[in-house]
């Protein structure tokens, strides 16, 4: 079966996803980026092919920053072409890589790799931890 990544148009419509998530024990991971870029486009593929093995414990959105501007300052997303950022009760989930958050580099996983993280971060914020450290 095929999925594909829900893009949201406005910071209420990115708002109202995370909230209506809180209850449900699900993450709300949200590409936030340039949609045309290539980075980002690599990003929702691995995304859209993670989504069937995901779906129990994650729902997957995309945001244009050129579309949405709310988020860009508060989460400097200005910095780089595409943000992914991991959301679990209401709570922002910090997913860093080995070093720091700026080492991962999303664009460089495919499904199978993103399914992975994705399960590995809801079991570590299920378990009440808001930053996850990606070995």
């Amino acid at each position: 079966m095929a999925h594909h990544v829900e893009h949201l148009h406005s910071a209420e419509a990115v708002d109202e996803a995370i909230f209506r998530e809180a209850e449900t024990k699900r993450l709300v991971i949200v590409r936030f980026g340039q949609s045309a870029h290539a980075d980002c486009l690599r990003v929702d593929a691995a995304m859209a092919a993670a989504a069937e093995r995901i779906g129990p414990v994650a729902v997957l959105y995309a945001v244009d920053i050129d579309e949405v501007q709310d988020f860009n300052v508060m989460y400097e997303l200005h910095v780089r072409p595409c943000t992914v950022m991991f959301f679990y009760g209401n709570s922002c989930v910090d997913v860093r890589g080995p070093c720091c958050r700026d080492d991962i580099v999303w664009a460089a996983y495919g499904g199978d790799d993103f399914a992975g993280i994705i399960t590995a971060v809801h079991e570590r914020a299920r378990a009440g931890r808001r930053l996850v450290v990606l070995g």
